[in-house]
C-alpha cells in the first residue's frame, strides 16, 4: 500500500500581471517535470509577478529548488519577481541553509506574496 502524499500542481491567475502555482505533496525529481512545466505556462503566459505556493507541500528536493531557481532566471530580465509561501520550518531552512532565501521572498501566507508582488 502506498501511503505517500498525492502530488497535485495547479496554476491560479488571480490577477492580469499574477499568476501562483499551487503545489501539493512532495515535490522531487518524479513530480518536479510536472511542477516546472506549470510553472513556465506562468511565466510564458505573460505574468510579472510569480508566487509559488508551498503551504501544502511536505517535501522537497533539490530538484524542486533548481526549478525554483530556474524560474527566477526567466522572470528576472524582464523586471519580474518570484516568491515563496511557505509557514513549514523544515522547508524555510531549506532555503537558508542553501542561501536560496536571499533569493526569494519567503512569506507565511498567499495575500502577503501578492501584495509584496504588487507592482
Amino acid at each position: 500500500m502506498d501511503d505517500k502524499p498525492q502530488f497535485r500542481v495547479e496554476l491560479e491567475k488571480p490577477r492580469d500581471d499574477a499568476v501562483v502555482v499551487v503545489l501539493e505533496g512532495e515535490i522531487d525529481i518524479y513530480s518536479a517535470p510536472r511542477f516546472k512545466e506549470v510553472l513556465l505556462r506562468g511565466i510564458d503566459g505573460g505574468a510579472h509577478s510569480i508566487v509559488v505556493d508551498l503551504s501544502k507541500v511536505t517535501f522537497i528536493d533539490s530538484t524542486a529548488l533548481g526549478v525554483l531557481v530556474s524560474g527566477a532566471k526567466r522572470v528576472r530580465p524582464e523586471k519580474g519577481t518570484l516568491d515563496i509561501v511557505c509557514k513549514d520550518e523544515n522547508i524555510t531552512r531549506i532555503f537558508e541553509i542553501t542561501g536560496l532565501d536571499r533569493i526569494f521572498g519567503i512569506y507565511p501566507t498567499r495575500a502577503e506574496a501578492l501584495k509584496a508582488a504588487t507592482p
